[in-house]
């Protein structure tokens, strides 16, 4: 994912979160990295702020459960005050809290003693908020194909959303085991 934004020259707001590895070698793909929820607001304040032949290159990277506790208010934010040439936001998907112990929460539709609940749907929610453009892919299964989608969507000038939906290596085999254990319940 971070190749892509390297690649295609993007200027990424970045968030808190494992995926914050990505301000280092050998990548070296994001901007600003403020704190929880901020990668949101701050790469909408620099789509309206810069020029925009450079506005045009800013993405907003966030996690999975970072955006469940403070990054809806910036996706709402971003329907509500969208800069004259869209906006891309990518939510980075693992299925889990990975940075501080793989707990779950309201996007993996288990409790913390993962038990099945209901379960908040990144793409349902921004497609009901008026994203007009909203994909879901693994960005591992075809490189191409998913830096092809980052730069569909930067030429869009609409808003755009890419839930880069893989589980998490750490804790991909737990999730299957909980999965399991839900489909006997049923």
């Amino acid at each position: 994912m971070f190749q892509a934004l390297h690649d295609l020259d993007c200027i990424v707001s970045g968030d808190i979160g494992c995926y914050s590895l990505g301000v280092l070698p050998p990548f070296e793909a994001i901007d600003t990295l403020v704190c929880m929820g901020a990668a949101i607001g701050v790469g909408l304040g620099l789509r309206h702020a810069l020029a925009p032949e450079e506005g045009r290159r800013v993405v907003s990277v966030i996690g999975d459960s970072t955006f469940v506790h403070s990054g809806i208010t910036g996706l709402v934010e971003m329907v509500y005050n969208p800069p004259p040439d869209g906006h891309l936001l990518i939510i980075l998907d693992n299925g889990t809290t990975a940075m501080t112990g793989l707990q779950e929460h309201p996007g993996t539709g288990r409790t913390l003693d993962h038990q099945h609940t209901g379960k908040v749907r990144f793409e349902d929610l921004a497609r009901t908020l008026g994203v007009p453009r909203v994909h879901v892919m693994d960005p591992t299964l075809d490189a191409a194909a998913f830096r092809n989608l980052v730069k569909e969507c930067l030429d869009s000038g609409e808003l755009s959303l890419i839930v880069a939906r893989r589980d998490c290596l750490l804790a991909a085999g737990k999730i299957k085991a909980y999965e399991k254990c839900e489909e006997h319940r049923e």
